[in-house]
C-alpha cells in the first residue's frame, strides 16, 4: 500500500484521535456509554493513542446497544470530518511519518480548508 493511500485508509482514525482526544465532554459520553464494555473487554489496554478505541472497534459485535450506539454517532461524525479534510491530509500530512498525522494537522490547523475547519468544530461540537 503507499504511503499516500495509507494515510488516506488511516485518516478517519487520525482525524478522530486529533478531534477526540482534547474533548474531555466526549470522552466522558464514550466513557459513561461503553465504561461496562471498556472495564469487560479492554480492561488490560493502555489508554492513548486510540488503544480504548481500537479495543472497543475490535469486540464491536459484543458492545453494549448504548456503547454501539455511542460508536455509530462518533463514525458518522467522523465520515462527514473526513471527508471534509481528505484533501488537507493529502496536502499537508502525506509525507509525515507514521504516527504524526495528528500532530500535523495540528500544526497546520491555520493552513486547513473552511470546510475542514467547519466539520471539526461541527463534531467537537456534538460531542
Amino acid at each position: 500500500m503507499s504511503k499516500v493511500l495509507a494515510t488516506y485508509a488511516g485518516a478517519a482514525i487520525v482525524i478522530a484521535l486529533a478531534l477526540l482526544s482534547p474533548s474531555a465532554v466526549h470522552a466522558q459520553n464514550a466513557r459513561q456509554a461503553c465504561a461496562a464494555d471498556i472495564q469487560q473487554y479492554c480492561a488490560g489496554v493502555a489508554e492513548g493513542d486510540g488503544r480504548i478505541a481500537r479495543c472497543l472497534h475490535q469486540n464491536e459485535q459484543k458492545l453494549s446497544p448504548a456503547c454501539q450506539s455511542r460508536m455509530r454517532a462518533t463514525a458518522g461524525l467522523m465520515k462527514e470530518v473526513v471527508a471534509a479534510c481528505e484533501d488537507d491530509v493529502h496536502r499537508y500530512c502525506a509525507d509525515a511519518a507514521a504516527g504524526t498525522t495528528r500532530q500535523c494537522l495540528r500544526a497546520n490547523f491555520r493552513e486547513l480548508s473552511p470546510t475542514c475547519k467547519r466539520e471539526l468544530f461541527e463534531a467537537k461540537k456534538a460531542m
